[in-house]
């Protein structure tokens, strides 16, 4: 990687999406309700499950890079910065109960800058900014190493002096501790090494402090981190740890946990996980004490999935439902508790730099495909019936076909024979994890031949 490298991956590549649909298909979905975990509660929202379009007029520009944070006290979104071309120091505040954007102009801004850290501190109630890059007239690119703190109750910006901080970086991972009321960060790039290093910010007395390790994840950027609160983790994912002038990048293919109390992390091995990548939107649905990752860059794909990842279980689960945005890197998002929705906004791809805001409850609806090998079969004949069911929790715990002859069966793709002709109501039932179902009947002919 040269030291001109941004930060921000703004060469999107082609995303080609091939469908294969058998002979006789059928679709339909099921948004089933929930409950959440120890008792949390949401208020009541229009918004219902899986993927919400905004669609006030209003907004941010159309960027990438740019870096939002959720804050708790006063139920509202902090957008900063961003790309549309060359880095921006804007200051948004979106309300996710009424989806409406308004831009701040404080008297005082930081300098622009794309790809900084940007979290709320909630014991301060403050916004925290650090770092980022920044274009020259020149057209080079160069790394911040300053610390700023926001205020939404009366819209300032207001620099701070640590003694000692960080070397001057962007890309980092970064996420807010809010049992021990520190900010830690992990990694980043300097415009021409991959960083290694971890550091803490304790908001009080304006520190940042440098925290070894026994053991560290490897060096690299744009990976993703958040804090589960409920295990009193960080749990980091993927990035990027190379590349060269193609943009030819490379993906750790891993995922770590970190806990502040013993100082250690450990990998994780889950039995399956999402495509390695970077530039992608994670945050902790506190509802359901589960992470959610979103989009991102990886293998050459600008990626538009969405995935689970229970921290009880140690499990990812691919919980991708059609309807929703379509696929993107360096888009910026975050959790909102209050009305447990996941918020993402912005990102580009091949063609655009987006200005979009997507609104995301989970779990998504149940929506399913199935399958009949035959819409006419023949008494005697082998008829293979399946069932692709995407969304809700993400793994299905049964299933059940009843053929509407007497015969059932709990197979996923069973083969089933008629013995005499008719009309016959073809019944399937698949329940996910958290007991939403998806229900689908067909009326079959068979005839004598």
């Amino acid at each position: 990687m040269n030291a001109s490298w941004r930060g921000l991956a703004v060469i999107l590549l082609t995303v080609t999406v091939v469908a294969s649909l058998d002979t006789f298909q059928y679709s339909a979905s099921q948004s089933p309700g929930h409950s959440g975990l120890n008792g949390f509660q949401g208020s009541l929202s229009p918004l219902a499950s899986g993927w919400t379009k905004a669609t006030h007029p209003v907004h941010p520009p159309a960027l990438a890079g740019s870096m939002m944070t959720y804050d708790s006290r006063n139920n509202v979104f902090v957008l900063f910065g961003g790309s549309d071309g060359a880095p921006l120091n804007q200051t948004w505040i979106l309300d996710p109960k009424t989806q409406v954007w308004n831009e701040v102009r404080p008297r005082v801004s930081p300098p622009a800058r794309a790809d900084a850290m940007l979290v709320y501190d909630s014991a301060a109630k403050a916004v925290l900014l650090f770092g980022g890059w920044y274009e020259t007239p020149n057209s080079s690119y160069h790394r911040l190493g300053d610390t700023w703190s926001f205020f939404v109750e009366n819209g300032t910006w207001i620099p701070r002096n640590p003694r000692t901080s960080p070397a001057p970086r962007s890309d980092a991972a970064v996420a807010y501790d809010e049992t021990e009321g520190i900010t830690l960060l992990f990694g980043g790039f300097d415009g021409e090494h991959y960083l290694g290093d971890m550091w803490y910010y304790a908001f009080a007395n304006d520190t940042w402090t440098d925290r070894p390790s026994p053991r560290l994840p490897s060096p690299r950027a744009d990976g993703r981190m958040t804090y589960d609160p409920q295990h009193r983790s960080f749990f980091l994912f993927s990035g990027n740890d190379y590349s060269d002038y193609l943009f030819r990048f490379h993906h750790p293919a891993d995922m770590w946990r970190y806990t502040w109390v013993d100082n250690v992390w450990t990998p994780i091995f889950p039995d399956q996980m999402p495509m390695p990548r970077d530039y992608a939107v994670f945050a902790t649905n506190l509802a359901f004490g589960e992470l959610l990752l979103v989009g991102g860059f990886g293998n050459r794909t600008i990626l538009g999935d969405i995935w689970t990842f229970n921290t009880t279980q140690l499990v990812w689960r691919n919980v991708s439902t059609p309807g929703g945005p379509s696929p993107r890197m360096a888009a910026v998002g975050g959790y909102d508790p209050v009305d447990d929705v996941l918020v993402l906004y912005g990102g580009g791809d091949d063609y655009e730099v987006k200005s979009d805001t997507w609104f995301f409850r989970y779990p998504p609806p149940l929506v399913g495909n199935v399958v009949v090998s035959s819409p006419s079969p023949i008494v005697g004949q082998q008829v293979a019936f399946s069932a692709g069911i995407v969304g809700g929790s993400g793994t299905l715990a049964q299933v059940s076909w009843d053929f509407g002859d007497g015969k059932t069966s709990k197979a996923v793709s069973p083969l089933h024979v008629f013995g005499t002709p008719g009309i016959y109501r073809i019944q399937f039932i698949g329940q996910d994890t958290r007991g939403a179902q998806f229900v689908w009947t067909l009326d079959l002919a068979v005839g004598l031949f």
